[in-house]
């Protein structure tokens, strides 16, 4: 099939794929995605909507298409030696948690945020859900993190009194808590939270449900993105 061609910077289409690498399309819900593994798996979900490459015959086969120059595409890889194939997707975000929920109260590493995503889908839960103040889902480096999970698991916004007023069950993970060993699953539907890098849940999330820790020696905290693996595994078949 016949490809757009962009080769000025000054082409409006070029223009426009900045502004959502810059995050500036947020409301249409575009983002920005590299590497062949990112499109196959926005494209395998139908979240694909045009494909970037330097050499047609790299370009997926029915599918939208821009043939970029070279100095315009290496302008976009956000790497040093930039994947073969970049593209523009589109995220859907969800107001439905499911019966499953992992909820982010302040996570801010885009890392974190990705990897949180990738593990719950894994394990099979329902959605993540992330407060305003957690790392946007829009991050190239939430989405990069996610190895493609973002557009595979239902993902949302919202506060978590919002899921308190739904009639979730909120669990959340503190260094006071109880030890989770003394449950034996999780009451559905839930919703299992976990807090900022540094100051973990806040103290007035903290209120909304039971508080559960993870038993350690030899020192008192987990990186969030490994913690929250942890629970995940051990409470995925609640």
């Amino acid at each position: 099939m016949p490809y757009k061609e962009i080769d000025s910077p000054h082409n409006p289409l070029f223009k426009e794929i900045e502004d959502i690498k810059k995050g500036k399309k947020k409301k249409e819900g575009l983002v920005f995605i590299e590497g062949e593994d990112l499109v196959n798996e926005a494209m395998a979900t139908n979240h694909l909507k045009t494909a970037l490459a330097v050499n047609p015959l790299l370009l997926p086969k029915d599918h939208d298409g821009l043939i970029v120059s070279e100095h315009l595409y290496d302008r976009l890889a956000q790497f040093k030696s930039p994947a073969k194939l970049m593209g523009i997707a589109e995220i859907d975000l969800t107001n439905e948690p499911g019966d499953k929920c992992i909820y982010l109260d302040g996570v801010q590493d885009p890392g974190n945020v990705g990897t949180i995503m990738r593990t719950a889908l894994s394990f099979q839960y329902s959605s993540v859900f992330l407060s305003i103040d957690s790392a946007s889902p829009f991050n190239s480096k939430t989405i990069q993190a996610s190895k493609g999970a973002i557009f595979k698991i239902p993902i949302g916004q919202a506060k978590l009194s919002y899921l308190k007023d739904k009639g979730y069950n909120i669990y959340l993970t503190s260094l006071k808590g109880a030890d989770e060993s003394k449950y034996s699953e999780l009451k559905k539907p839930f919703a299992l939270v976990f807090g900022n890098e540094g100051r973990g849940v806040s103290e007035e999330n903290l209120k909304l449900g039971p508080n559960l820790r993870i038993e350690m020696s030899g020192i008192d905290s987990l990186n969030v993105a490994i913690a929250a693996g942890i629970l995940m595994y051990r409470f995925h078949k609640s």
